[in-house]
């Protein structure tokens, strides 16, 4: 996996009022220092002006949560401002439950909002966030955005966890009957060392075929991300697993225990391919298994995709 040439990111992590299982160690505290939070609008205005010199015009703002982040409008607006022509905005979307916020933040030019749904129930959802009420406010959430600004797209996610896995078609339908613009589900990157809540590759076929049969039936769109095909079974074009990450610049690289040889890459988004991907006809557009589940797990049953 490469640095991405045209996408750049600022990571913002003032205060999230989630507690997801796949995030942070549980039970550590998740709200920034006062000092911290002057380095960190200091690494944001540096950041501005060192991708713009790059010639980058294209940015995402992520974190736990952005929309935390005190001064976002006037972020939105100095990017805005400065050349940047896409802004997308990753958050768990519960801010947005507050119309009057929503509408303030999305007065000036937003073009993505990705918001996560980890089950159609709130107590899925729930369980998977450790915040009880999160999902309501997600919902509300991103049904305010189509209140608040008709230029600004809705991209809902999902991963598959032991918690949601035999409910995904449900968050499929979930996320179509919330009238989102894309989609996609992912496995989940283990930054914490915590495998408790983790479905391997080797296994993760059994619950995802299930989701594609029902999405064909249902004739709406579904795609896949960081999936290897043959854990889907099959050649298709609703799978990408040949991403390439945002590129970070110097203030925002990963943490010292995550950092790889590879700029802008951390140890738990690092793929490699195995003996099977030799003999796979899709290997040329496939990177291959995340390395922390395959040296872990094996690859199980999976077999090479042939034409």
């Amino acid at each position: 996996m490469q640095p991405n040439k045209e996408f750049c990111s600022i990571i913002i992590s003032p205060y999230c009022s989630n507690n997801c299982v796949f995030c942070r160690p549980q039970g550590t505290s998740n709200k920034i220092s006062p000092y911290e939070l002057s380095k960190l609008e200091q690494d944001i205005s540096a950041s501005i002006k060192e991708f713009r010199k790059k010639g980058y015009n294209r940015i995402e703002i992520s974190g736990a949560d952005p929309l935390e982040y005190g001064k976002l409008p006037e972020l939105i607006t100095t990017l805005n401002t400065n050349g940047y022509k896409w802004i997308r905005i990753s958050t768990n979307g519960v801010k947005l439950s507050d119309i009057n916020f929503t509408k303030t933040i999305l007065k000036k030019k937003v073009d993505i909002l990705r918001i996560a749904l980890y089950g159609s129930t709130a107590p899925i959802h729930d369980s998977v966030t450790g915040a009880k009420g999160s999902f309501n406010q997600t919902i509300e959430g991103i049904k305010n955005i189509k209140k608040a600004a008709k230029h600004t797209k809705i991209l809902l996610t999902s991963l598959l966890l032991k918690q949601n896995a035999l409910n995904l078609n449900s968050i499929f339908d979930l996320m179509h009957n919330l009238g989102c613009d894309d989609l996609y589900f992912s496995p989940v990157f283990i930054s914490n060392g915590d495998y408790s809540y983790y479905i391997p590759h080797k296994m993760q076929g059994h619950f995802l075929r299930k989701l594609i049969k029902h999405a064909l039936k249902s004739k709406k769109k579904i795609r896949f991300r960081e999936t290897p095909f043959c854990i889907i079974g099959y050649d298709n074009d609703f799978t990408n697993n040949k991403g390439k990450v945002a590129h970070l610049g110097s203030k925002f690289q990963p943490l010292t225990q995550h950092r790889t040889k590879v700029i802008d890459l951390p140890s738990y988004r690092k793929k490699i391919k195995i003996n099977i991907c030799k003999n796979c006809s899709v290997s040329y557009k496939c990177d291959g298994f995340l390395m922390n589940d395959i040296l872990k797990y094996g690859s199980g049953n999976l077999k090479a995709v042939k034409n």
